[in-house]
């Protein structure tokens, strides 16, 4: 018997300590896709073709987070195979408005001197509602300032467990050439894994067929 409280004492004592690190260390997660195109605000960064995505994410209770990201991209678009994001930022909620403030970075490896992109932004959200805005800055040398992205969304519940996105955004590059995009998706949540039926379009034709109307099909899980 005594044994037997020694053990169940340790046992508590181990599950004590694992939820005190996790409290202080906060908790990590991963995420993966499959799509069969990358459309970053309205222009297919794959040329049309599928795409293999992923990342890494950590989030502190006090409302910081930080996480990594990656995904495939056509080698002509931007002189670059991959593109692998790092941000960091806070997010909180005050009273059903939630505020989420962050730093990224756009790196992608083996392209030009300069081709990355840094961007600060700020996003809001009430209910179904969200806005966010993202402004280009030049905080290390070498990197790419294209202007300011705005993007204004919704999200709902309908029957039978589906979910419905709204999205439209407005893109104001430095040197001129603006445009507006937007999209329509319906998504489905299965276990772990969600599966979404997209449409997007843009109002500029100038950039060709990436830019142009486009149904997406994706798979996504959460680990």
């Amino acid at each position: 018997m005594k044994m037997l409280k020694t053990t169940v004492a340790c046992g508590l004592l181990a599950v004590s300590t694992l939820a005190s690190a996790e409290h202080h260390l906060g908790t990590f997660s991963a995420n993966v896709a499959l799509t069969s195109d990358y459309v970053f605000r309205g222009i297919s960064q794959t040329d049309n073709d599928p795409a293999i995505q992923g990342g890494f994410d950590w989030n502190h209770g006090s409302g910081v987070y930080a996480g990594v990201w990656g995904s495939n991209i056509d080698e002509d678009f931007l002189g670059a195979n991959l593109e692998l994001d790092t941000y960091v930022g806070f997010s909180t909620d005050i009273g059903g408005f939630g505020i989420d403030v962050g730093f990224i970075h756009y790196d992608y490896p083996g392209g030009p001197s300069g081709g990355d992109v840094d961007e600060v932004y700020l996003g809001a959200s009430f209910g179904p509602f969200s806005a966010k805005y993202s402004e280009g800055v030049e905080f290390v040398n070498g990197t790419t300032d294209l202007g300011n992205y705005l993007e204004l969304g919704a999200d709902f519940e309908l029957p039978w467990e589906l979910g419905l996105g709204l999205h439209v955004g407005q893109y104001d590059f430095k040197d001129g050439g603006d445009y507006v995009d937007w999209k329509l998706a319906l998504s489905k949540q299965v276990s772990n894994f969600t599966f979404e039926l997209g449409y997007t379009d843009t109002d500029e034709k100038d950039f060709g067929d990436i830019g142009d109307e486009r149904f997406i099909l994706s798979v996504s899980a959460s680990l």
